[in-house]
């Protein structure tokens, strides 16, 4: 490691510019492998160039006396040291072309060794615009979740998730089939029949129109069932149980798995009954009927398990003008703004959540034959 390190730095001594003194400024632009680029200001300090680590790379932890930072993600980690000319990356000792130092509230490192060290390449010095460049930065984004014990790190790249149990030991626990693409959410809950049910949502893009959840069926520690879907531009609550079953819904199909054993029960093809090649959710689910809603549409449906047909419920339940607001709307999503209440009975209520209007009517459909 520090052979390599010594031979890049070498490598690229003629590329940056030297500077005496003072720190003079000047500025830095990334791109990274996972897609995403940018920029900031740098300085130029005994002919060395920093840049700021606290903006290039995230969760960064400080010790007690705000000196030390320590990065750790998937597979990697590092610690710096303010004024420091050695560091630790990897378990190995490397040292530094200049000490690290604190401006204005955040810590500058050497652009060759946070170049480096996030697996960097293409280091370029652009004289005319004083920029210092590289390309193909890797995140190693990782995200922790402990339960019962254990702790569960997702991996941000290929959504390997591993445990490491108390000892220090680690092993494979999933795949979660995608990347992860900005923030995760975690939730873990047993079953009344002894399994454990782990839900993961990823929320990303701006202002957030894309959902990705996860969940997993877990059993003795290990998954024996698990799905995965991704909406957007909507965001609406899947139904998860039925009595003492579970349900797993990938916006195709929705598998009823009984609780205990994880049995397969049943396999309901969604986009069949919808009638639209589209990610569906289902937002209630009982042994006779079901609601199903499109996520591109939009359109709140009622599905007699039994036969199979479907009713459009805005067709049934709604007047003339709020009729045309469903057919004709985009804003701010597609559809209908019917919510499901509750089940009296043969009977199901809807309030209509129409965003232009006061609209206090209670709605009912029968489901009975």
């Amino acid at each position: 490691m520090k052979r390599s390190l010594t031979i890049f730095i070498l490598a690229l001594l003629l590329i940056l510019p030297a500077a005496a003194g003072a720190a003079a400024q000047a500025k830095y632009y990334f791109s990274w492998e996972e897609g995403g680029s940018g920029g900031g200001t740098a300085l130029l300090k005994n002919g060395v160039t920093f840049v700021p680590l606290t903006h290039v790379v995230d969760d960064l932890s400080w010790d007690s006396s705000g000196k030390r930072a320590q990065f750790d993600g998937w597979n990697k980690s590092f610690a710096v040291r303010v004024g420091s000319l050695t560091v630790m990356l990897d378990g190995e000792i490397v040292k530094l072309e200049g000490a690290p130092f604190l401006f204005e509230k955040m810590l500058y490192v050497p652009a060759r060794f946070v170049v480096y060290a996030l697996g960097g390449g293409n280091l370029t010095w652009d004289a005319r615009t004083k920029t210092v460049k590289a390309d193909h930065l890797k995140t190693f984004k990782k995200y922790d979740f402990v339960h019962e014990g254990l702790k569960y790190t997702v991996e941000g790249k290929s959504g390997i998730v591993n445990v490491t149990d108390s000892k220090g030991v680690q092993r494979e626990f999933a795949r979660l089939g995608t990347s992860i693409k900005e923030s995760l959410s975690f939730t873990a809950e047993r079953t009344p029949g002894g399994l454990t049910v782990f839900r993961w949502a990823d929320f990303y893009g701006e202002p957030h129109l894309n959902n990705q959840f996860f969940t997993l069926v877990v059993k003795d520690g290990k998954v024996i069932q698990q799905a995965s879907v991704h909406y957007w531009n909507r965001l609406e609550t899947n139904v998860t149980k039925l009595g003492s079953q579970l349900l797993l819904i990938d916006g195709k199909t929705l598998r009823i798995i009984e609780d205990g054993t994880g049995t397969l029960l049943e396999t309901i093809d969604l986009v069949k009954l919808g009638g639209e090649a589209d990610k569906y959710f289902v937002e209630y689910f009982a042994e006779d009927v079901f609601l199903l809603r499109a996520n591109s549409n939009g359109i709140l449906n009622l599905v007699d398990r039994d036969t199979g047909s479907v009713t459009i419920l805005y067709k049934e339940l709604l007047d003339a003008k709020h009729q045309e607001y469903v057919a004709y709307n985009d804003t701010p999503y597609r559809g209908d703004m019917l919510k499901f209440i509750k089940r009296e009975g043969d009977l199901l209520y809807f309030k209509n959540e129409f965003p232009y209007d006061k609209d206090n009517n209670t709605y009912s459909i029968s489901v009975a034959d």
